[in-house]
């Protein structure tokens, strides 16, 4: 849970170099408009709350699960002070379906909340501790790194073509999420 120095994560990012330039490559030579969309950080039901590698949001869900279940502490790493775009899985399932009936163009596009809804890990351990109605103490371990503070990504081309789209406010879908993580707990990924 932590920066982009991950093996997964570099791997995940050569994955949309490469994914682009097949794109580009494929409509010069063939004609074929194949575009790849690049959504920022997912969260939602059916995520893999994975503790250990899991993403952020859905392992912090997990681990407030865990504490509230045994009476301990929640411990955060790092100090909580990096920001994060988080998307919600069924905001993203309304953009791509748009961008399957819609998006024309072959350059990628950001799938992302606008940067003024950027969230601090403190933040979304907040918002999740509510949702769970989790009362105990949390403590953020200033021992483990905190990782890029900032990896802002720009909507302003989603904007240009969904000018009105809403996005689930971050509160609910962190409650939604929540919500079903306790109800499927037996059977989801973790």
């Amino acid at each position: 849970m932590g920066g982009c120095d991950s093996s997964p994560c570099l791997e995940a990012a050569q994955v949309e170099r490469d994914t682009q330039g097949t794109s580009t490559g494929y409509f010069e030579q063939h004609g074929c408009r194949f575009t790849a969309v690049i959504p920022t950080n997912v969260f939602g039901p059916h995520d893999n709350f994975n503790i250990e590698d899991g993403h952020v949001l859905p392992g912090l869900i997990h681990k407030v699960y865990l504490a509230k279940q045994t009476g301990s502490a929640l411990t955060v790493w790092g100090t909580g002070k990096p920001r994060r775009q988080f998307i919600y899985s069924m905001d993203l399932a309304r953009l791509f379906l748009w961008v399957l009936r819609e998006y024309d163009e072959v350059e990628p596009i950001i799938l992302s909340v606008g940067e003024e809804d950027e969230v601090s890990i403190r933040e979304a351990a907040e918002a999740i501790t509510e949702a769970m109605d989790f009362r105990g103490e949390v403590v953020f371990d200033t021992s483990k790194a905190d990782g890029q503070f900032k990896k802002t990504a720009s909507n302003a081309k989603l904007r240009r073509y969904l000018p009105g789209f809403e996005f689930t406010p971050f509160s609910q879908a962190v409650k939604e999420t929540c919500a079903w993580f306790s109800a499927n707990y037996a059977n989801a990924r973790k």
